[in-house]
């Protein structure tokens, strides 16, 4: 347990550090493929300069537009009529925003400039747009197939001809031609002659994606949201095509707006003619109905009349308390006159008696019986001298009777007609307000009629002008300009091609590591098992796999160290320097370089002055014997068969006097039984006390089960994990046999790591601390 606590002491790197991004780490891993990063960015702006130099800049055009928002104005309420003021109605700057940006609107513009055809010179490698400069003229007649791009590469002969496609055939200009094209005609435009010789690209795109292109790269946008000035801008690679497009928008859209509007003033005073013939007829009718009101019933003035009514019944009222009065004095004087022996009363007043006889009768007889009674005074009453003026008392009376009889029948007569009048009268003043209220009705709908047909005049005269002289409410503020391209777009594909040249090469990496899945550094083992990593061995091709026979070879300094590294790894594992400590190297599978490892850490062993001997037990794939030459003697199998004596299968290689070699000999099918007897066993306790260290070198353990039953006589196991090779999907299998405990002090050894790096891709400075001690 303290050897793998002293081991993990070495780490770089934390277990608790690993969610942490190592930015370092990262880019450690990416600089090994620093000739991929610079062959991808010359190939990437090696295809940008070109992209440069054929692209042509597009340039920004822009306009700007008034226009008049209704939005902060107070609303005011409106009769219906007044909202016949068509040229004040409200506008809202979004909604025109939407119609700016309108496809009909766009439509119009690109079939009024022609925009789905371009003209192009095409000669040289260069094509360049010559949209007003074009020495001709497509015209359109009838297309049999407008949805598919077409081209006509237009050969300029002379002044009057001109060649099709590179066809032999010549046409003149003017001239009008049916081919699979269609119905067409091709006209001559100014300096011609500068084009004589040569080739102009005609292209026919498809309308509908040319207003649809044109749409997409519109955008009209209000230039601060508490203004109501509205910003028009658009990208075209032509500057004047740009222009005219904006600017054709523009006009457009004003033309469309006053066409609107005389379109709905037309309708308007449509309606309004037709309500005022309506409403004429209507009104003829209504003057009518009162003309024939005031007719039938003798209406001339209402009011007017009531007072004459008044006036009448409070004059025959008068005119009837007047004859009531005379009647009262008739009938008092008949009473008088027919009463006998009243002589001597006085005679009753006839004041109020307008008749000049009657009256003049009374004085006559008052006059008589006041002359009698001064007689009385004198005369007795039987006296024959009162017989004359009794006679004419008499006479008087009989006069008086007969003319208060005619008067009488004269004022019950006029009594009579001032009553008769007097109802008539009332009958009058009772029917006033029902006239009244009848005739109000009448008037009332007459000036309805009449106030309206006054308006709608008013309106139809203010409409008429207004329409002859109709305008759009768009106030331009700046025609469309050409904004130049920033300096930064030039370098727009120099920039995108630096990141694509980094980009492409740093995926292309990242996805290789994603799917190979292998380890690729020290961190993968230690994030995924607890295994203590003992040691790391990095890949240098060398002509002998035995690094110390390349020690004249400056680039097997560090290999060697590192093999240094491990034998020391191994003593510390072995503190108590016990006598044949038994190490098994082995690994998950094949090729992962346990021979090379078991190999020359039994020749660094040997160098230290250690007695070391190195089984071959991977009879399956032998290597160790072929590495040192050794020829095809008996081995393990030999001796745990019987065929051979221990003594009789160790073998020594050359050059090395401490290390011997037991060859794992010929192949025979029940090695592994052989094994799992005593022989193997006692071979080892045979073999301890002359050694110091005894390797083993085992077949892969996730293919072939030789290891576990070798690992329960071993005292140490090697597991060798190779860089680039072993899957990270065995570190699991790994743990599980750390976990388990199925190999005797399990460590693992790192091989094959890049050159000049270690685990966690630092470079190792072993080469120059050679180096300096070659110096």
């Amino acid at each position: 347990m303290a050897a793998k606590q002293f081991i993990n002491t070495g780490a770089r790197q934390k277990k608790g550090d690993n969610d942490a991004i190592n930015f370092r780490e990262i880019l450690i891993t990416y600089s090994r493929y620093w000739w991929l990063f610079l062959i991808s960015v010359v190939i990437a702006m090696i295809i940008a300069f070109i992209f440069h130099k054929l692209q042509k800049p597009v340039y920004t055009i822009k306009a700007s537009l008034e226009m008049e928002d209704s939005k902060d104005k107070p609303s005011e309420e409106k009769s219906a009529l007044q909202q016949l003021d068509l040229f004040s109605a409200p506008k809202v700057v979004e909604n025109e925003i939407e119609i700016l940006k309108s496809r009909q609107l766009v439509k119009r513009v690109a079939e009024h400039l022609q925009l789905w055809i371009s003209y192009k010179s095409a000669d040289g490698f260069k094509k360049d747009e010559l949209y007003h400069n074009s020495p001709v003229r497509f015209k359109a007649l009838r297309l049999y197939d407008a949805m598919t791009t077409q081209k006509l590469d237009v050969h300029i002969i002379d002044a009057k001809t001109y060649s099709i496609n590179q066809q032999s055939g010549k046409h003149r200009f003017g001239e009008t031609i049916s081919d699979s094209l269609g119905i067409w005609t091709l006209t001559r435009s100014l300096g011609l002659t500068n084009f004589i010789g040569k080739t102009i690209q005609i292209t026919l795109g498809n309308p509908e994606a040319t207003v649809t292109a044109y749409q997409k790269s519109l955008n009209v946008a209000l230039i601060e949201k508490m203004t109501s000035v509205i910003e028009i801008s658009l990208n075209d690679q032509v500057p004047e095509r740009g222009e005219d497009f904006v600017n054709n928008l523009i006009y457009f859209y004003n033309q469309g707006e006053v066409a609107q509007k005389n379109n709905i003033t037309k309708s308007t005073l449509s309606f309004i003619d037709k309500r005022l013939d309506s409403l004429r007829g209507e009104l003829n009718i209504a003057e009518t109905k009162v003309a024939g009101y005031r007719s039938g019933n003798g209406i001339t003035d209402v009011n007017a009349q009531s007072q004459i009514y008044l006036q009448d019944a409070q004059s025959n009222s008068a005119k009837l308390n007047d004859i009531n009065v005379q009647l009262n004095v008739i009938n008092n004087l008949e009473s008088y006159v027919n009463t006998p022996g009243n002589s001597d009363q006085n005679v009753p007043s006839t004041m109020g008696i307008s008749d000049p006889g009657l009256v003049s009768l009374v004085q006559k007889l008052s006059d008589l019986q006041l002359k009698r009674t001064e007689m009385l005074g004198n005369t007795p009453a039987g006296n024959p001298a009162f017989e004359p003026i009794n006679k004419q008392i008499a006479s008087v009376k009989q006069a008086i009777k007969e003319n208060i009889r005619n008067i009488k029948s004269n004022l019950v007569a006029a009594r009579n007609q001032v009553q008769s009048y007097k109802a008539h009268v009332q009958s009058s003043i009772q029917s006033v307000p029902g006239h009244e209220k009848q005739l109000g009705n009448l008037n009332r709908q007459q000036s309805v009629k009449e106030n309206l047909y006054t308006y709608l005049l008013q309106k139809r005269e203010e409409i008429s002008l207004r329409y002859a002289s109709a305008m759009h409410d768009a106030r331009m503020v700046d025609m469309a300009y050409t904004v130049p391209p920033s300096a930064t777009k030039k370098y727009t594909p120099f920039l995108i091609a630096l990141l694509m040249g980094l980009v492409l090469p740093g995926g292309y990496i990242y996805g290789k590591d994603i799917v190979k899945n292998n380890i690729t550094k020290r961190r993968d083992i230690e994030d995924a098992t607890e295994v203590p990593l003992l040691a790391e061995i990095s890949y240098v091709k060398l002509p002998s796999e035995i690094v110390l026979n390349n020690e004249k070879n400056k680039f097997s300094f560090t290999l060697i160290e590192q093999f240094r590294h491990l034998r020391t790894q191994l003593n510390f594992l072995n503190p108590a320097g016990q006598k044949g400590f038994v190490t098994m190297i082995t690994s998950s599978l094949s090729n992962e370089g346990k021979s090379f490892v078991s190999t020359n850490l039994a020749v660094s062993l040997a160098k230290a002055g250690k007695r070391v001997i190195l089984l071959e037990m991977d009879i399956y794939k032998p290597k160790i014997s072929a590495m040192f030459n050794l020829p095809g003697s008996k081995g393990l199998s030999d001796y745990l068969s019987g065929r051979a004596t221990p003594k009789s299968v160790v073998q020594q290689p050359a050059g090395y006097p401490e290390l011997d070699i037991i060859g794992c000999g010929e192949f025979i099918d029940n090695f592994s039984e052989l094994l799992d007897q005593n022989k193997f066993k006692e071979l080892l306790e045979e073999l301890k006390p002359e050694y110091d260290y005894i390797l083993v070198d085992t077949p892969p353990v996730h293919s072939i089960n030789d290891a576990y039953i070798v690992a329960a006589s071993c005292d140490v196991t090697l597991f060798v994990v190779r860089y680039n090779h072993t899957s990270k999907s065995l570190l699991p299998f790994i743990q599980k046999l750390y976990t388990e405990e199925m190999l005797p002090n399990m460590n693992i050894v790192f091989n094959g790591l890049a050159e000049g790096r270690d685990g966690e891709g630092y470079k190792y400075e072993t080469y120059y601390y050679n180096k300096k001690a070659q110096v």
